[in-house]
């Protein structure tokens, strides 16, 4: 992926010929002499009502339960909103209610006749957990619907919303892999975890199948010691027999994105390869489209591929990557339940294109990075971009989880350099500020100095207590105006983590971050990443010296 060959991909043996044929990337032509098309597929904001609409919501905690789990939660949400929802005829234009009481619904959530759920939500709150026995279903391997019916407080209107839920037989051989639809994260059970789920932050590389990973099971094994906890190997059964190379990550409880990159339009193809992979204890993740947009695949191929394997192996999500910041987002999202972003910044000509001597910009060209600047803030700038574009969707895409693909290469007359280690730290960090669950670099193995870097990056970010708050807690990001420092904060229980990152090459001094005043009274109980040095001083961070150009920390209030 992740490089441009013919319009495309860094690695370009591992390209399907038949993917050179083309001139367009993201629906733009980047070859010289070529006229310009106009490229459609934007997502653009759903016009806006006049009025303020309730957009009530229901959705399963997490994506499928089995059955040897014997509680359940729902997740509740009663926004107000003017782009999705019904009129909600008790709120005025700025959003706010008329009276002087707050609303309240009345709900109870049910299927097939059965209430599992009765309670109140306030009108304008999210996230309301709601807990229930599982006991009262039976697992099955089809969904069962369920159905939130809300009752207003205030002027008895009468509201419903429906999703589906996923209780399970129960897995005896191999992984069972869920998505928290609370925040976005992945949890896992095998052998290694006793039979328990555990949360898991993805941390590792795509990586070279036939010219490294096969070569020896010991490059498995280096691999792992490095602290990574994650692979996608860049082949699939249509490769070769890659049984050894799984067997091996089992042993070490390695977890890998299975890629059908090659693959994955032939749902014959597909549906032999789930069979000889889907049983595996270090099965994490489907993986099927690698940059379908930018390789402007058919609009449904992604949503077929999908479909085929939910009927085929409802115990582990699905995953792809799209390149483009915004080309027929919502037709290619639709086919995972997980979103990766690839956008590679470091050493681009954000204007020009010097493998293809042609001007780029939005509607033209192709720079190894679509409508960036340049700048390693077009990674967090994506990711933003990625989630405004799921709730413009709204719905259950609202709540799916975005995995970062950072840039570990160079090449292909797109990008003059590697990253150097402190801008794969920023980017990383960067991503993770802004939501991200997981990260897979492009590729495996880069310069020994960036294996170094990601290394010990993966040896803090996958445990405790770093690993705890990003899977447990979603990001609050915090303005910096001053010194254009990228902050967010984790809060967990008593603890809160900061992340603190230096996007640009100056020096920022003096540090002073303005958290909130609930803060006030806790203390710096360590700096889990970093060499900054941060003293709190009321609900205030402030740097012991000057912040340097590309600096990142990780700070645990307590």
């Amino acid at each position: 992926m992740h490089g441009f060959g013919c319009g495309g991909l860094a690695l370009l043996a591992l390209l399907p010929l038949t993917a050179c044929a083309q001139d367009l990337w993201c629906g733009k032509v980047y070859t010289a002499g070529t006229p310009e098309i106009i490229p459609g597929g934007r997502l653009e904001p759903p016009k806006p009502s006049t009025t303020p609409l309730l957009d009530l919501q229901v959705t399963p905690r997490h994506s499928i339960y089995v059955g040897s789990e014997e509680k359940a939660e729902f997740i509740v949400d009663a926004t107000l909103s003017y782009i999705h929802g019904t009129p909600y005829l008790l709120a005025v234009p700025n959003g706010t209610y008329g009276g002087n009481a707050s609303d309240i619904l009345f709900f109870t959530i049910e299927t097939e006749g059965r209430v599992l759920v009765s309670d109140t939500i306030v009108v304008n709150k999210t996230n309301k957990l709601l807990e229930f026995d599982l006991a009262q279903l039976t697992p099955r391997m089809s969904a069962y619907q369920i159905d939130l019916s809300a009752t207003s407080r205030l002027d008895e209107s009468k509201y419903t919303v429906s999703t589906e839920l996923f209780f399970l037989p129960d897995k005896t051989v191999g992984s069972v892999v869920k998505v928290d639809n609370l925040y976005g994260s992945l949890l896992y059970r095998n052998e290694a975890t006793r039979g328990s789920f555990k949360p898991v932050f993805p941390y590792g590389f795509y990586a070279d199948y036939s010219g490294y990973l096969n070569v020896s099971n010991a490059n498995v094994e280096a691999y792992a010691s490095k602290g990574f906890n994650a692979i996608n190997p860049v082949a699939d059964f249509t490769d070769g027999n890659m049984t050894l190379t799984i067997d091996r990550m089992d042993e070490l409880n390695l977890l890998f994105q299975y890629d059908m990159r090659n693959s994955f339009q032939n749902l014959t193809s597909v549906a032999e390869q789930v069979p000889l992979v889907k049983d595996h204890p270090s099965l994490l993740t489907w993986y099927t489209a690698d940059e379908p947009d930018g390789w402007v695949y058919n609009l449904n191929s992604t949503k077929l591929t999908y479909d085929l394997l939910v009927s085929l192996d409802k115990y582990h999500p699905t995953a792809l990557v799209l390149n483009c910041q915004n080309y027929y987002y919502a037709e290619y999202s639709s086919g995972a339940d997980i979103i990766m972003e690839d956008a590679y910044p470091v050493g681009i000509n954000a204007t020009y294109s010097r493998k293809w001597n042609t001007p780029v910009n939005e509607t033209y060209g192709d720079a190894g990075c679509d409508n960036c600047v340049g700048s390693l803030l077009d990674v967090p700038y994506r990711i933003d971009d990625l989630y405004s574009y799921q709730k413009w969707i709204g719905g259950a895409a609202a709540r799916k989880p975005i995995w970062a693909v950072p840039q570990a290469f160079s090449g292909e007359s797109y990008w003059e350099r590697d990253p150097t280690p402190a801008e794969v730290w920023v980017m990383d960090m960067l991503a993770f500020n802004h939501g991200a669950k997981g990260r897979f670099a492009w590729i495996y193995p880069p310069s020994d100095m960036l294996v170094g870097a990601a290394s010990q990056l993966a040896q803090v970010v996958t445990v405790s207590p770093v690993m705890d708050f990003l899977t447990g807690a979603n990001p609050v990001f915090v303005q910096d105006d001053k010194h254009g420092l990228d902050v967010s904060y984790w809060s967990l229980g008593a603890q809160v983590l900061v992340g603190i990152v230096n996007p640009r090459n100056t020096t920022a001094s003096p540090v002073q971050i303005n958290l909130p005043d609930a803060f006030t009274g806790l203390q710096v109980e360590s700096e889990p990443w970093g060499e900054v040095g941060w003293s709190l001083d009321g609900s205030s961070l402030i740097a012991d010296n000057s912040l340097a150009g590309l600096a990142t920390s990780y700070v645990l209030l307590n």
